[in-house]
Parts: structure tokens; C-alpha cells; sequence
């Protein structure tokens, strides 16, 4: 008789370290947030899924990052948003983030080259000089925070920033240590996705702001 065994499907591969049962069904607020993330990026973050047991953690986080990212009254253009984002993921190692926000920075620049020498080494990457204030103002918040100065924010101004940009500026870097922090204490697994995205000639479209 031939063999109709039929092999199971295979797992679906752990979004992060935690062993913990399917996430409860949602409530109408966490369903609009995942659809707009899917949306926009064509999948959800793993992050998003990985909270789903705390729908007032995933639901938080959104609006503070909405909240600081998406401030239209805000001097900083997103593609200097997504480098102060891939700074400060870079410096934490946290590879969801560094994935994540690249592909936005490839998405707003159309130049994944110099997307990949600001994730190795800012310093390296023939930054303009505001974006270079930008870039040490965040590494300077994520490796020691207590050690800045009023003096740390002359280059900004320096370069043209307003102490509202500066504002806008210290508040990104802070939210994403946040993000970093709890996706790598989670140990939350970088999208495939985001890695794929906005590369080589079929990928120099422009993210809208």
C-alpha cells in the first residue's frame, strides 16, 4: 500500500525567548494598531507579537513612539529620526531594531550603502555636519547619559538645530533604548522582512514621511 502518511507542518519558528501560551483574542485598539503596522510595512513586527500578553504594554509603547516619530510640528526630517533610531539600535546591538530601522533609512534614502556604514560606524559614513551632531547627541544618550553636559548640546546648535529639534532629538534617542532594551531582554527575533526591504533597484522608492 503506498504511504499516506502525511508529515506535519512544521513549527512555527519562536518570536522570542518566552514560552508562553497563543496570545489572548485582541480588543478593537490592538487589531487597528497591528493592521497599520501591516499596512505600512507589508508584516508586523515581531516586537508587536511578542507583547501581545500585555496589550497595555504593546498599546503604550505605540503611542509614545507615534507620539515622538510622527510629530508633525517636528524640525527633524524622518530620515534624521531613522538615524538618531539606527544610532542608538546599533550601539545596543539590538538586531530587530538595527534590522528595522535600516530598511526605514534605505527606504527614505535610496542608498543602502551608506545606510550599511552608519549601522557599522557613523563616524565613517561622510554624515552632513548636522546629521554628525545628530548621531554623537545619540550615542552620548545611550552609552552615558549621566555624563552630559549643557555643553554636549553646542554642536547641535552649532549645526542649526533649535532646542526644539534638540528636544525632539533627546526624546527619540530615549524611546528607542526603551525599545531596544525590551526586545533584547525578550530576545525577540529580527524580521526576514525588514532585512529585505528597500534593496537594490527595485527598493530606491522613497518611504512617504
Amino acid at each position: 500500500m503506498p504511504d499516506t502518511h502525511q508529515a506535519a507542518p512544521p513549527a512555527e519558528a519562536p518570536l522570542s525567548w518566552l514560552d508562553l501560551p497563543p496570545p489572548p483574542p485582541q480588543g478593537e485598539a490592538v487589531q487597528a494598531l497591528l493592521a497599520r503596522t501591516e499596512a505600512a510595512l507589508g508584516y508586523v513586527r515581531n516586537g508587536q507579537k511578542a507583547l501581545l500578553h500585555r496589550p497595555e504594554v504593546l498599546l503604550a509603547q505605540d503611542a509614545l513612539s507615534r507620539a515622538v516619530n510622527q510629530n508633525p510640528a517636528s524640525g527633524l526630517s524622518p530620515a534624521e529620526r531613522e538615524l538618531i533610531a539606527l544610532v542608538v539600535s546599533s550601539e545596543n546591538r539590538c538586531q530587530p531594531c538595527v534590522l528595522g530601522h535600516a530598511a526605514a533609512l534605505r527606504g527614505h534614502t535610496g542608498d543602502a550603502f551608506w545606510v550599511a556604514q552608519v549601522t557599522v560606524n557613523h563616524r565613517h559614513a561622510g554624515l552632513s555636519a548636522r546629521e554628525r551632531a545628530l548621531a554623537d547627541y545619540a550615542l552620548r544618550i545611550t552609552r552615558d547619559p549621566a555624563a552630559l553636559e549643557e555643553a554636549d548640546l553646542a554642536p547641535l546648535r552649532a549645526a542649526g538645530l533649535r532646542d526644539i529639534d534638540i528636544l525632539d532629538a533627546a526624546a527619540i534617542a530615549a524611546y528607542f533604548n526603551f525599545s531596544n532594551r525590551i526586545n533584547s531582554a525578550l530576545g525577540v527575533v529580527p524580521n526576514r522582512e525588514a532585512h529585505a526591504a528597500h534593496r537594490g533597484p527595485a527598493g530606491l522608492e522613497k518611504l512617504t514621511p
